[in-house]
């Protein structure tokens, strides 16, 4: 087996992503701008960026056995994330999201299927033997990812844990063994509140990291990411993007090149923060979670042309 640096623990799907001019009222029709099909999931996007900038990544997850599943492996494969943890479930459907795009900014509905067509922790063989240096999660499905946590903490593999708003509204009392084995956690503002039931992110990142959580960073949208530490804490603002299409997959991006930049490549925390805003804001000018997903070449000539400081 192919040595890998990150290995991803979470969910695959397809988003049908429909441009819309405004939210209709109840009864009313209303055109799309346009109608697309991609592949995402949270963790599936975020191995993907991992990949376009060279790191190598694969996916711990499941799919249906359908077509919408083989399409999923097929593009996993494209994209050069490793597929052998990802499992085909037999009479299980591969989860379809629907994601609506109004001015740029998304809504999305999750399909029932997300929590049904999942591995078990019999399908996983301890992928320690390929030694990854990163477990990425979302902690979608609790037991096999605390099992798969237990499994990376065991062979000194170090966790990092994105944390959304649906996922924290489990709260901290059902969340605490997982989030407190996290070398990392990076939470949207949202999910950041929730968890630590506080009501700025600045307030929450303080709670987490008393917790016991040695690095936090909030994502924050447009505004960029807080970025906390026991030593400090500090704004990393994000880059001045005009043409704005679709902030589908944003975070996602973000914390594929954070992880390949801090982990791998072993920069530092704020140069970290400064390459994945960069990366999160040639996303966001395409539409889908992946499509504007930079390579290391796109990469580098956005900072070098936003950000000369950045080499220093």
């Amino acid at each position: 087996m192919n040595q890998i640096d990150i290995v991803g623990l979470g969910e695959v799907v397809i988003d049908w992503v429909a441009e819309i001019p405004h939210f209709p009222k109840p009864d009313e029709k209303i055109n799309a701008l346009s109608e697309n099909i991609f592949p995402g999931g949270v963790t599936a996007n975020y191995l993907v960026a991992v990949a376009r900038l060279g790191g190598r990544s694969g996916f711990i997850g499941a799919v249906g056995s359908d077509p919408y599943g083989d399409f999923l492996i097929s593009d996993f494969n494209k994209e050069n994330v490793n597929t052998n943890w990802t499992i085909k479930k037999k009479d299980k459907k591969t989860p379809v999201n629907f994601i609506f795009i109004v001015k740029g900014e998304k809504s999305i509905i999750q399909s029932p299927h997300m929590l049904k067509t999942k591995v078990e922790i019999s399908d996983i063989d301890e992928f320690s033997l390929t030694k990854p240096r990163l477990l990425h999660t979302t902690m979608v499905h609790q037991d096999i990812t605390e099992k798969v946590i237990e499994i990376a903490k065991k062979n000194d593999i170090k966790v990092s844990i994105d944390l959304e708003s649906q996922i924290a509204q489990s709260g901290w009392s059902n969340l605490k063994k997982m989030l407190l084995k996290a070398d990392i956690i990076i939470p949207n503002k949202e999910g950041a509140k929730i968890i630590t039931n506080s009501n700025t992110p600045k307030e929450a990142a303080n709670i987490l990291i008393k917790k016991g959580i040695p690095i936090v960073i909030i994502t924050l949208g447009s505004k960029g990411v807080l970025l906390t530490t026991k030593q400090h804490q500090k704004m990393i603002p994000a880059y001045n993007i005009k043409n704005i299409v679709d902030t589908t997959g944003a975070g996602d991006t973000f914390n594929g090149a954070f992880s390949l930049a801090y982990w791998i490549k072993k920069w530092s925390l704020e140069k970290s923060c400064k390459y994945a805003n960069a990366a999160a804001a040639l996303k966001i000018q395409q539409l889908g979670a992946r499509t504007g997903m930079p390579n290391e070449i796109l990469l580098t000539k956005f900072l070098k042309e936003n950000d000369e400081s950045f080499f220093d």
